[in-house]
């Protein structure tokens, strides 16, 4: 029996508004997405409990409440003492991201993360990596206490918890491979402009290759940040000239898809990935992975694909870049393998398992 369920997201921009839209679109429940801008994402987690707790609707007849990881669950059960069952989905966290050197944690955003989750009636990581990780650091974390440090958490939070791949929008049908015989092969970079995705490192191994004269072009697509992050991208383009044949956001999902269509490689070289739905959509599309073996990667790429597809350093990177581009032609079979098993995590294919933990909430 369809339930209902009210959708809190604070900060509703790239994956975090992706994932609400296509969850809602996709779910058999009546879920009523109830968001705010995607900016100032600090001060909407500091914030967002205190909006919500004034602008819910009459909550008879909601049979529970999802909300993302930026909203203080603890604080907004306590403005709202009737609140439904609630669901908080784990995007990223505060715990476990790698910060910056010069900058420090932000210990009261991660007592606030860490409080939700243990507030909440269920918890929903997007991998295993993640959820691991969380669980890992938190006693770490607690260790910081001069004293009275709290104790058990790990196993509260992981009795509860769950792991669910976010759904993706995938093409319907397989890539077509006669698109991609482009001379020379194009290489995708589809990830967001930030420091945790460590452009630098991938910028390094096609400054090598170019040196050496290895033909191949490069499309800069991705979300862009602005600031600091953004100076890798402009040296790209001084070093790698006319190579860069695409540069900045595309304006429109058909745009992107359509260089996604194009691409023969897509490459990682990120410190952070909880999961990675830029290079789920990318090898959906029929481009070959080059990835670092850590962080999501290995959970998302098939096995069969680890030893060609995963590198472990700087050297293995360029050495299997090189490898890629001169076979990639030749690998169009395992690029059309690689979309067929992709689709698993298209939204059509989740929805029974994301339906199903909803019912389950609501009993």
């Amino acid at each position: 029996m369809p339930r209902r369920f009210l959708f809190l997201e604070p900060h509703f921009s790239g994956s975090h508004k992706a994932f609400a839209q296509g969850l809602k679109a996709h779910s058999r429940h009546d879920i009523e997405l109830i968001t705010l801008p995607g900016v100032h994402w600090k001060w909407r987690m500091r914030g967002a409990a205190l909006h919500y707790a004034g602008a819910l609707p009459d909550l008879s007849g909601v049979d529970g409440i999802l909300v993302s990881n930026m909203v203080d669950l603890a604080r907004l059960k306590g403005l709202v003492p009737n609140l439904p069952p609630a669901l908080v989905y784990m995007h990223e966290s505060q715990l476990t991201y790698p910060q910056p050197k010069g900058q420090a944690l932000d210990v009261g955003l991660v007592m606030q993360e860490v409080t939700t989750a243990f507030a909440a009636d269920r918890v929903v990581f997007n991998s295993c990596h993640h959820r691991d990780l969380f669980l890992e650091n938190l006693t770490p974390f607690f260790n910081r206490f001069p004293d009275y440090r709290p104790t058990g958490l790990e196993t509260v939070i992981s009795g509860k918890s769950m792991v669910i791949h976010p759904g993706c929008s995938l093409p319907a049908v397989m890539p077509d491979t006669e698109a991609k015989q482009l001379d020379p092969p194009l290489v995708v970079w589809n990830h967001r402009w930030s420091y945790d995705k460590n452009f630098p490192a991938t910028l390094h191994a096609l400054r090598v290759l170019a040196d050496k004269g290895i033909p191949f072009n490069v499309a800069l697509l991705g979300e862009t940040a602005g600031g600091k992050a953004e100076a890798p991208f402009h040296e790209a383009r001084k070093v790698l000239g006319k190579r860069v044949v695409h540069f900045g956001y595309c304006e429109s999902a058909e745009a992107y898809r359509a260089w996604l269509a194009r691409g023969a490689i897509v490459v990682s070289s990120a410190i952070q990935e909880n999961f990675g739905i830029s290079v789920v959509e990318a090898m959906a599309h029929g481009c070959l992975p080059l990835l670092p073996k850590r962080l999501a990667y290995p959970e998302i790429l098939p096995e069969a694909f680890h030893d060609a597809h995963l590198y472990t350093s700087r050297r293995d990177c360029i050495v299997k870049l090189e490898g890629l581009l001169g076979t990639c032609r030749e690998k169009a079979g395992s690029a059309v393998e690689l979309a067929r098993l992709m689709n698993a995590h298209d939204w059509k294919n989740l929805i029974p398992t994301y339906d199903a933990a909803l019912s389950a909430l609501a009993r």
